[in-house]
C-alpha cells in the first residue's frame, strides 16, 4: 500500500487571504515513513518542542511563545526538519489557487467545482491517480488528512464523488483517513510543505524570488532526485481551463443544427 499525507494552508473565508494551498507527500512502503518519523522525533526532542505546526510556530503562538526564538534560530530548526524530509525521499504534491480570482467565478460554476479548498483537493486527487497509473498501476493509495472539523466533511464527500465518477480513481483511491498530526509525523511534514508552498506562491505573485527554506526542500541529494508535482491556478489559468470551456459548451448548445 502507498500512503499520502496532506495539509492545507490559507482559508477562502478570510477576505485578506490571497492564496489557498494543499500540499503533502506520498511514498510506498514503510521505510520512507520510518526514516522520516525517527529523524523528526529526534529533532523535536533536540529542540524541546512537542510538534511542528507552522501556523503557530512562525508567529510564536501556543507552546512556541515561551521559546522566544529569533529568525536565525527558527531557520535552523526548519532546516533540520527539511533535512528529515529530504532524507526520507518523499514525493511531493502541491496545488495552489488565487482565491481572489476564484471568488469572481459565477456561483453556478462553483456549485459544481466546490470552494477553493475542495477544488485544490480534487486536483491533488487527480494528480495522485495520474502518478499511480504511470508508476504503480497494480497498487493503491491511502490518503490521510488532519482532523479539521471545518474541511473534513466536505473533503470526504468530494473523495466519494471523485471515486463514483472516475473508474481510475475508484481503483487507486482506496482509503480516506483523518488523523491527529501530533501523533502522525507525516502530517507535520505536510503542514510544513503546505505553509512554504503558500508563502512561495504569494512571493512569486508579488514578483519576489522563492524563500531559501522552500528551495532547500527540493535541493538534490547525492543519488537522489526529489520529485515535486505542483499546479498553480492563477486568474489566467481559471479563465482558460475552466471558464472558457464552459462558455464554449454553452454557445454550442445555442447554435442551431443544420435543418432547423
Amino acid at each position: 500500500m502507498i500512503r499520502a499525507f496532506f495539509d492545507d494552508s490559507g482559508k477562502e473565508s478570510d477576505p485578506s487571504n490571497r492564496v489557498v494551498c494543499i500540499a503533502g507527500y506520498l511514498a510506498a512502503g514503510e521505510t520512507p515513513w520510518n526514516i522520516l518519523g525517527d529523524r523528526w522525533r529526534q529533532i523535536l526532542l533536540t529542540h524541546g518542542i512537542s510538534w511542528l505546526h507552522m501556523k503557530d510556530f512562525m508567529p510564536d503562538k501556543d507552546e512556541y511563545a515561551a521559546l522566544k526564538w529569533d529568525w536565525p534560530k527558527k531557520k535552523a530548526v526548519l532546516e533540520d526538519f527539511i533535512g528529515a524530509i529530504r532524507a526520507a525521499g518523499l514525493i511531493g504534491f502541491g496545488v495552489g489557487i488565487d482565491v481572489d480570482a476564484w471568488r469572481k467565478i459565477p456561483k453556478e460554476i462553483t456549485r459544481k467545482e466546490g470552494d477553493a479548498q475542495q477544488f485544490c483537493f480534487a486536483r491533488i486527487m487527480r494528480m495522485i491517480v495520474e502518478r499511480m497509473k504511470v508508476s504503480a498501476p497494480r497498487d493503491f493509495v491511502s490518503v490521510h488528512f488532519d482532523c479539521d472539523r471545518n474541511f473534513t466533511p466536505a473533503r470526504f464527500q468530494r473523495f466519494i464523488g471523485i471515486r463514483d465518477r472516475d473508474p481510475d480513481a475508484k481503483l487507486y483511491l482506496q482509503s480516506f483517513t483523518i488523523a491527529d498530526p501530533r501523533v502522525y509525523i507525516p502530517l507535520q511534514a505536510a503542514d510544513l510543505l503546505a505553509w512554504e508552498s503558500r508563502k512561495d506562491v504569494l512571493r512569486r505573485m508579488g514578483g519576489f524570488e522563492s524563500r531559501e527554506e522552500y528551495d532547500s526542500i527540493f535541493q538534490i541529494l547525492p543519488d537522489y532526485f526529489p520529485t515535486y508535482i505542483s499546479e498553480l491556478w492563477l486568474e489566467s489559468d481559471i479563465e482558460e481551463q475552466i471558464l472558457k470551456p464552459i462558455r464554449e459548451a454553452q454557445q454550442a448548445k445555442q447554435v442551431p443544427s443544420e435543418g432547423e
